[in-house]
C-alpha cells in the first residue's frame, strides 16, 4: 500500500520550476547519443543550488523524464 502512495506522490514533489527550465536546455543541447544539461546554467536561470536542479532531474530521470541526458557542472 505504501509502494502504491510512494508512486502517486513522488511525481507531485518534483521542483517544476527546475523541470521546466532544465526541458528549455534540454531541448537546445546538441541531440547527440547524450544531450548536456549544464547544472550551473540552471541554477542561476532558477536561483536554485547545484545540488537541487540535480536531484531534479535525477529524480524525473527516473519517472522517464530527460532520456539519455548528461549533466555537466
Amino acid at each position: 500500500m505504501f509502494d502504491l502512495v510512494e508512486a502517486t506522490v513522488r511525481p507531485l514533489m518534483l521542483n517544476h520550476t527546475v523541470l521546466d527550465v532544465a526541458y528549455e536546455l534540454y531541448l537546445e543541447a546538441s541531440q547527440s547519443s547524450h544531450p548536456v544539461i549544464n547544472l550551473q546554467a540552471l541554477s542561476r536561470k532558477t536561483g536554485k543550488s547545484l545540488l537541487e536542479c540535480r536531484n531534479a532531474i535525477v529524480e524525473a530521470n527516473r519517472l522517464g523524464r530527460f532520456p539519455n541526458c548528461a549533466l555537466e557542472s
